[in-house]
């Protein structure tokens, strides 16, 4: 089997890292694109969220880093087009715990952030989670896949108010397998940052958010650094709409990725 033969099967197994939004913690609310906030969801209150996002590409970093051609055409193109909902509950002033599933049910997410500091102008926060694969499809279960392990993880949320217009997000995660995989995968690290400006009174926030994520398994080092602009309009007052439109600009033995992603945000008492 040939080496490009070989990169092609391996990149349709893997899941799309910037679009999958199961392969990190999940069930929790933003105010951004790409990373959480330190801010929770009001007591006693409730986010429901469904989103929507479409990527597409033709090429892949193979494991130097060099782009290469998906295809041995280049009219071909990979698709990858998905719905998910989100339901976040505020328990307390500095908790919140919730839950995110794929329109199909195949995937579920379970998380819990915890506010632990809060100043006027900078905050911290911790969370967890927990995915579990539900499933629609026939799986071998004499060999475990990303597809259908459950995996848990922990990260950090830091927070940053630098003006009333001016805000920064900075998160850390690490997601592990419960069960040893097939390809024997020690973890995915990722890491991110969300810088937020607000103009005409706090109804439009531009955003420039990047993101990185990191695996490890027995096919090699596989990672990949996100670029993700776009926007949030908070016009109403129990709805935001959230707009971004990620490309990938580096990585290794992944897929080049860009497209756009949707989600709106409501809020009940």
């Amino acid at each position: 089997m040939n080496t490009n033969i070989k990169y092609f099967i391996l990149l349709l197994l893997l899941p799309v890292l910037s679009g999958k939004a199961f392969s990190q913690i999940g069930g929790l609310s933003g105010s951004k694109l790409i990373s959480y906030t330190v801010d929770v969801v009001d007591d006693k209150k409730i986010e429901f969220e469904p989103a929507f996002y479409h990527f597409s590409s033709s090429q892949y970093w193979d494991a130097d880093g060099n782009l290469q051609n998906l295809y041995s055409t280049p009219d071909s193109v990979r698709n990858a087009t998905g719905m998910g909902f989100r339901f976040t509950y505020g328990m307390f002033d500095k908790l919140e715990i919730g839950m995110s599933f794929s329109t199909d049910f195949s995937m579920s997410a379970f998380g819990i952030r915890y506010i632990v500091l809060q100043k006027k102008k900078s905050a911290i926060a911790l969370m967890g989670g927990l995915n579990l694969p539900l499933g629609n499809n026939t799986f071998d279960k004499r060999v475990r896949l990303a597809e259908n392990t459950p995996a848990t993880g922990l990260g950090a949320v830091a927070s940053f108010n630098f003006s009333q217009n001016l805000s920064l997000d900075v998160n850390a995660q690490y997601m592990f397998f419960l069960s040893n995989t097939a390809d024997n995968d020690k973890g995915k690290i990722s890491l991110s940052a969300d810088a937020g400006y607000y103009v005409f009174d706090h109804t439009l926030q531009f955003v420039a958010a990047t993101g990185f994520s990191s695996i490890k398994n027995t096919t090699g080092n596989h990672m990949v650094l996100t670029f993700d602009p776009g926007f949030t309009v908070e016009t109403g007052k129990n709805f935001i709409i959230v707009m971004g439109f990620p490309f990938d600009v580096y990585g290794k033995n992944e897929a080049k990725n860009r497209g756009f992603t949707f989600a709106l945000t409501i809020t009940f008492d």
